[in-house]
């Protein structure tokens, strides 16, 4: 062991050197105090206390918990928020939608009507291209009365063929399809194996011609949609 008396000759800076270096950092040792003590500076008594402070509390803008009332009315008044706004898009999607059908099926005007066993009224639909194009031949005919008329008929390669003709007639049994000034006509006998079916114009290379499509009662059809088999 060195003399005290020896030690104490040496000089200051050699007594500097001797010390053994700090484990630990100043910043650190104060962070690592938690409570402060009170023979510290007022100064050191504010820096010990904001550092044992938890992080979230230091924070001028804490964020509210979960569970705490002002988070769950948040979130309600988001939730109703989206909620209203879909019920509110639904509802004017559902009365638009219902407001085209409506304009559809005004536009549709049936002179002789009929129904079959359930009561149900036996329809077609015509197509924007049919009507546009019966509307084209009535003017350039100059016979605003001229229509489309349809008929089934045996034979074909399937057993029934359509037959389409223009002509301005209307006979006592005749159903008259009338959409936008364009009209169809349809007797009673042939109308209970094309209702549902849908009356276009179609063009092609091979040419163009009025075409009767989906019709419900068809089992089968041929290619060219001129001969059909009736469901049984």
């Amino acid at each position: 062991m060195a003399c005290p008396n020896c030690i104490a000759r040496l000089p200051r800076a050699v007594l500097q050197r001797s010390r053994p270096a700090a484990t630990f950092s100043t910043a650190f040792r104060i962070r690592s105090c938690a409570v402060p003590t009170a023979s510290a500076s007022p100064c050191l008594q504010r820096t010990l206390t904001t550092l044992s402070r938890p992080r979230s509390l230091l924070s001028s803008h804490s964020p509210i918990p979960a569970s705490s009332p002002q988070s769950i009315l948040a979130r309600s008044s988001v939730v109703f928020r989206h909620l209203r706004f879909n019920s509110s898009a639904a509802a004017a999607e559902t009365v638009a939608s219902s407001g085209t059908d409506a304009n559809a099926s005004s536009s549709l005007k049936i002179h002789n009507p009929q129904f079959d066993e359930a009561g149900k009224e036996l329809t077609v639909d015509i197509t924007d291209k049919a009507v546009k194009q019966l509307k084209h031949i009535a003017t350039r005919d100059k016979n605003p009365l001229q229509a489309l008329r349809i008929t089934v008929d045996s034979g074909g390669c399937h057993g029934y063929q359509y037959l389409l003709d223009l002509t301005d007639e209307v006979n006592e049994d005749d159903v008259v399809f009338d959409k936008d000034g364009a009209r169809v006509i349809i007797d009673t006998i042939t109308l209970p194996m094309v209702s549902g079916s849908r009356i276009d114009f179609i063009e092609e290379l091979i040419g163009s011609a009025f075409k009767v499509l989906a019709n419900p009662h068809a089992a089968h059809s041929c290619g060219c949609d001129t001969s059909f088999e009736i469901k049984i």
